[in-house]
């Protein structure tokens, strides 16, 4: 028996689950060996023609993998494989390389890392994280290209043989995926963040995974246990029996509570009956299969943005309407009277799409959301007409993100009456009483909700924003991630004002963002009225759970804990006095999910 101490290692907590097993540590094809060199004069030609060879090969290798993919699973992940598929295909990549063959006369693979670094250069300066990790969708396609180039290939997850939990770097889209399903326990990464393909295929496929542990790879040795617990973001090592019997436990805890999912009351039955129904969000790119399987009774947050990733230009309303539809007709195997809700593209300043958005010096203050689409009408008009149409097929609410003011309801509310009258001149269906709402992110909304209501048929409130831009803090950077506080008093006087002005109007207000699948923080939301809360949806059996243990009451109750603080009270105090609340209400559950 090892004589070592346990030590915990704090990451981000990418993906929610426990798991225990031997370490496989993934390196991952390393850096290829790029040689560069000038190409005899007049030999352009054949260089030329050996990159494009080097592109059908890789192409028909993504066409053979998107077509396995379908065939084994069914999976919308393959949209992964499809994006980078436009980007072998982008004209414009292809010109640059030809070009400094041409120009330069550099041979092919220098041409393709210079293109390469290029593009990766774009993504780079982007403040966004999900932007910042479109990053590993250029090394992948790098990689597969000089591999095609080079002949050098090998394959290191041909070595996992037994279930693992896999530690790496980092993992690209195609490493991610290739990986054996059934031998692979969990992820735990040195770089990555909650927005990395890692993260998002491990939420899909219920696998924990904690991201951002910076030297991981250098402190496990291959074989090794550790207990990897994506619920708090950190991973144990040498742990001893005390240790591996109590992590057995919420294990053990995390099985159950998957099966009570599965066949237990619709998700977010309360104890006396009472309702906080539980819905998924989702984005074309990841798998929904577990939307039905975790309970989901609806779609809160579809996120349009992800259509124009990896495009050269935006993508066509037959591009979207495709989608959209696609997903509209998916939640007809949610428990009726389930709804999507889209949310029209949030892009703009930071979040760049070539030839249709431009870098800002303060992006996050800048022409972003509904901003950039009343600044370019033809890009809302064309997504809201797929919209629109996209409601002849179920039920769609449609929801603006990052209102800040009436006028650009107004705005918003014109174009869509206009889009409503071509449709009707054209012929084309579309449910004539679509509900339209208002995301919450802004504190000017927030403080102005009586009067937004009067214009909304719903409220979404995305509490990642609303707290973000109350505390002036990005909440993407480590030195102010302290100031990301959901129970801040400013915090929880803005969403009062919103969940008061939706009752007094009749109408729904939801939560959209993180905090809804935070135990401690969404079930507050819940306790202060909010009707309606969307997750990712591994998040939502450990949320049903708890509030299947709770009454109207207890929730009554709950609320009331922050109003008996003293005055003065931290945001970290009153999270504190929530969680003793919830732990001795609910003693069984607090080491589990709390």
């Amino acid at each position: 028996m090892s004589n070592k101490q346990p030590i915990t290692i704090a990451g981000l907590a990418a993906a929610r689950g426990f798991a225990s097993g031997p370490v496989f540590i993934y390196r991952g094809d390393g850096e290829l060996p790029v040689p560069e060199y000038v190409i005899e004069e007049g030999r352009e030609g054949d260089e030329k023609l050996r990159f494009k060879r080097a592109v059908f090969d890789v192409k028909r290798d993504l066409e053979g993998l998107i077509s396995v993919l379908q065939e084994r699973t069914g999976r919308e992940d393959v949209r992964v494989f499809e994006c980078h598929l436009m980007i072998l295909e982008d004209a414009a990549l292809q010109d640059e390389v030809a070009c400094y063959i041409q120009s330069d006369r550099l041979n092919a693979e220098a041409a393709v890392r210079k293109t390469m670094n290029g593009a990766r250069a774009q993504f780079e300066r982007m403040n966004d994280p999900y932007f910042r990790e479109r990053v590993r969708d250029i090394d992948d396609i790098e990689r597969r290209v000089l591999k095609a180039l080079t002949g050098f290939d090998r394959s290191p997850h041909l070595e996992l043989k037994t279930p693992s939990i896999i530690v790496a770097d980092d993992l690209t889209p195609s490493e991610t995926v290739q990986l054996p399903r059934d031998l692979v326990l969990g992820f735990a990464t040195n770089g990555g963040s909650t927005t990395s393909h890692v993260a998002l295929l491990a939420r899909a496929l219920a696998l924990p995974a904690v991201c951002g542990l910076g030297n991981i790879t250098s402190r496990v040795s291959p074989g090794e246990t550790v207990l990897l617990d994506g619920t708090n973001g950190a991973v144990t090592l040498n742990p001893d029996e005390d240790t591996r019997r109590q992590f057995e436990t919420l294990v053990r805890r995390q099985r159950e509570l998957a099966v009570e999912a599965a066949s237990g009351a619709p998700a977010g039955t309360l104890k006396d009956g009472g309702d906080v129904p539980l819905y998924a969000n989702i984005h074309p790119g990841v798998p929904v299969a577990g939307v039905c399987e975790y309970g989901s009774r609806g779609i809160g947050l579809y996120r349009s943005e992800y259509l124009w990733l990896n495009r050269e230009a935006e993508p066509t309303e037959e591009d979207q309407f495709i989608a959209y539809k696609a997903a509209v007709q998916f939640s007809a195997r949610l428990p009726p009277g389930a709804s999507v809700a889209i949310r029209a593209l949030d892009i703009g300043g930071d979040k760049l799409v070539r030839g249709i958005s431009a870098k800002e010096s303060n992006p996050f203050l800048g022409n972003r959301s509904i901003r950039y689409l009343l600044s370019h009408r033809d890009v809302m008009r064309k997504q809201v007409r797929a919209i629109l149409r996209a409601s002849a097929f179920g039920k769609v609410k449609l929801m603006y993100p990052m209102v800040s003011c009436i006028e650009e309801l107004r705005e918003a509310a014109t174009l869509l009456e206009t889009v409503k009258r071509d449709l009707d001149r054209a012929g084309l269906p579309y449910d004539r009483e679509i509900q339209v709402g208002v995301m919450i992110e802004v504190p000017a909304a927030a403080i102005n909700a009586d009067e937004f209501a009067r214009y909304a048929d719903f409220f979404s409130i995305g509490t990642n924003d609303l707290i973000q831009y109350t505390m002036a803090a990005d909440r993407g950077n480590d030195a102010v991630a302290h100031l990301y506080q959901p129970f801040n008093p400013a915090v929880l006087k803005l969403m009062k004002m919103t969940i008061a002005a939706a009752k007094a109007h009749g109408i729904q207000v939801s939560v959209c963002g993180e905090s809804a699948a935070d135990p401690i923080v969404g079930i507050y939301w819940a306790a202060l009225g909010v009707d309606v809360l969307s997750m990712s949806a591994t998040y939502i059996p450990v949320i049903s759970k708890i509030l299947s243990c709770l009454t109207r009451a207890d929730l009554d109750e709950y609320a009331k804990v922050p109003e008996r603080m003293p005055v003065g009270s931290t945001a970290q105090e009153i999270f504190d006095a929530c969680h003793a609340w919830m732990a001795e209400r609910l003693p069984d559950l607090q080491d589990a999910f709390l």
